[in-house]
């Protein structure tokens, strides 16, 4: 049986109170005379397989001019983004994520002189969908190979968490109404009715596995021999976990 974590924030007051939040004054307008309310927080999860992931491919390059940082990039992303299509990735799942050309400085001010520009850094990255997760793995270590120094990923996700969403609502009113039979059967009273039930926050969870690149060279620098074949890199899918929320008012009265 999965184990649910429960983050209860519960407070009991009597219709007499004066001072009361907005959303409990609501729900008191609507309490009969004996009757007192319980506010209950409840987070309930769900498990479930990732069916889908992202990974973010770039190069960085350095030259003296501008010209040559931006042309010796565009050859090499072009490499890339050549050796993903060649992969099976169709150019509907590939994306650039972001293009840049930007100077470099030394900033040795002895003397007073103003930062002097000693070249020029380009940077241009993509972002794949991997629709099979299990090519997670194989799409790295072409990223790798193609010459693509700067990576990240896998970002796994669901392309339809329905009903992950569903079990972890249902999880939350389970834990609710466990919660609030509790705190009646302490305080000798009984569970009424449901006033009012508020879903707030919902979240999908998961620790991603990093991998980043670091073949960089300086300022004018020849670009770094060809790699010798890489070994692959190991990626496992695990699980997500998937969260929800819900605040739940019920109206408890003596036995």
């Amino acid at each position: 049986m999965r184990t649910a974590l429960l983050l209860a924030s519960t407070f009991l007051c009597s219709t007499a109170a004066t001072a009361q939040t907005p959303t409990a004054s609501t729900a008191l307008e609507i309490l009969a005379p004996n009757q007192t309310l319980l506010e209950v927080q409840s987070i309930g999860q769900s498990y479930v397989a990732p069916d889908q992931a992202s990974l973010t491919g770039g190069v960085v390059t350095f030259a003296t001019t501008s010209r040559e940082a931006a042309d010796s990039n565009a050859r090499a992303m072009s490499e890339v983004v050549a050796a993903l299509k060649k992969a099976g990735v169709p150019a509907r799942d590939i994306q650039t994520q972001s293009v840049s050309l930007d100077p470099q400085f030394n900033y040795d001010r002895q003397g007073g002189e103003p930062p002097a520009i000693t070249g020029y850094q380009a940077r241009n990255s993509v972002t794949v969908r991997v629709r099979d997760v299990e090519k997670a793995s194989d799409l790295l270590t072409v990223l790798f190979e193609s010459g693509a120094n700067n990576v990240s990923g896998p970002y796994f996700s669901l392309e339809d968490d329905t009903d992950a969403v569903a079990e972890a609502r249902n999880d939350a009113v389970v834990e609710a109404k466990a919660e609030a039979e509790a705190y009646a059967a302490a305080f000798d009273m009984r569970v009424v009715r449901v006033l009012r039930v508020s879903e707030r926050q919902r979240s999908a969870n998961y620790e991603p596995i990093i991998v980043t690149g670091s073949r960089i060279g300086g300022a004018g620098a020849p670009p770094p021999p060809p790699p010798p074949p890489m070994a692959v890199t190991a990626v496992e899918v695990g699980e997500m976990q998937q969260q929800v929320t819900i605040w739940v008012d019920f109206a408890l009265e003596p036995r």
